[in-house]
């Protein structure tokens, strides 16, 4: 690889790192504050918010090939979606999965190495099915089968 095209893809990486950063704060945030069991307009706001995150984190991660991030985010939009439009409720195994996710995709973004590795994040595959199964049933195995209102916070452990 010629340095011109080097210095380039080392310019754009770090660019979308400080990008990312930002994307990951917001969609922890919209997390942290939806597990306080907001009200119904405020659910909604932030849903819609955390969604439309993690979609613009997807995009940039899409524009740097990282093939995993993007997963991860096409994931929880889809969780999000799913939440925003009733189809699932919001519980803490849901919220539960949704950090880990939001960790895995910090550990790529900032890893040393910037490459990803299955071998380095074993979890990232498990993840991945796991927020599709959510979305695919409709309640986790493990929660109640009346989960109740949306924007209600089960604990089921």
């Amino acid at each position: 690889m010629d340095k011109k095209k080097e210095q380039f893809l080392k310019r754009l990486h770090e660019t979308f790192r400080i990008e990312a950063e930002e994307h990951i704060r917001m969609i922890s945030s919209g997390l942290l504050e939806l597990e306080k069991n907001p009200g119904r307009d405020r659910f909604r706001e932030l849903v819609e918010t955390t969604f439309r995150e993690a979609h613009s984190l997807k995009g940039a991660a899409r524009s740097v090939d990282m093939r995993d991030v993007e997963s991860l985010c096409q994931r929880l939009e889809t969780v999000l979606s799913s939440l925003k439009q009733g189809k699932i409720a919001l519980s803490l195994p849901v919220l539960d999965l949704m950090h880990q996710a939001v960790n895995i995709i910090t550990q790529i973004v900032f890893s040393a190495q910037n490459e990803q590795t299955e071998s380095g994040m074993p979890n990232i595959r498990k993840v991945i099915r796991q927020l599709d199964d959510i979305t695919t049933m409709s309640a986790l195995p493990d929660e109640p089968e009346d989960p109740g209102e949306n924007t209600q916070i089960t604990d089921t452990e």
